[in-house]
């Protein structure tokens, strides 16, 4: 029986699978949890030993930066890295809804940024008015990323603690495969 001219062989697969496999044990992923403080950093602190458990790099601004530099300098800087996959921020305070106008103002770092609220505050799980939840409305609909979290018992929502690992591994493995799939087809 004569095989189809584009045909992948079982040779062709395992060879797939043995990259596939070496791609998905690199780290290669850094991503940024910015939020408010206190419970708010006891709780990042959390989700980036669960991160590093995974393989991938969290950086806090409070914990990689310097304290003398001005941190709405340089946690832009730093999230412009190009090192720098995604930003979650995690909107519980004055600051951190400050941090979210700044950094929406800057088409970089809007690309990588994640938005997590509370579904009282997500314009399409509730119907909260005002200036924030119009912001949201408006991330969501120009970078697709606004998520509610933490929900009251009666709505099933994931934690934050749940949802960023989640996602960061759904995206570190996207971007390994759509570099992988590119390389495998292009020789």
């Amino acid at each position: 029986m004569r095989q189809h001219p584009h045909a992948i062989s079982r040779k062709d697969i395992h060879r797939l699978q043995g990259r596939l496999e070496r791609r998905l044990r690199r780290p290669g992923l850094i991503v940024a949890l910015l939020g408010a403080g206190g419970r708010g950093l006891a709780e990042r602190r959390r989700i980036a030993a669960a991160l590093q458990r995974r393989g991938i790099v969290a950086l806090i601004p409070e914990d990689a930066l310097p304290r003398t530099l001005s941190p709405s300098l340089a946690e832009e800087a730093l999230l412009l890295d190009p090192s720098v996959s995604l930003v979650f921020l995690r909107v519980e305070s004055w600051g951190s809804a400050t941090e979210l106008g700044q950094l929406r103002a800057n088409p970089s770092v809007a690309l990588k940024l994640r938005i997590l609220v509370p579904p009282e505050h997500h314009p399409l799980h509730w119907r909260a008015g005002g200036y924030l939840a119009d912001t949201y409305l408006t991330h969501l609909a120009t970078y697709g990323h606004v998520y509610a979290v933490d929900g009251p018992r009666r709505v099933r929502l994931p934690s934050a603690d749940a949802l960023i690992p989640i996602l960061a591994e759904r995206f570190r493995q996207a971007k390994a495969l759509d570099k992988l799939s590119n390389d495998f087809y292009t020789k």
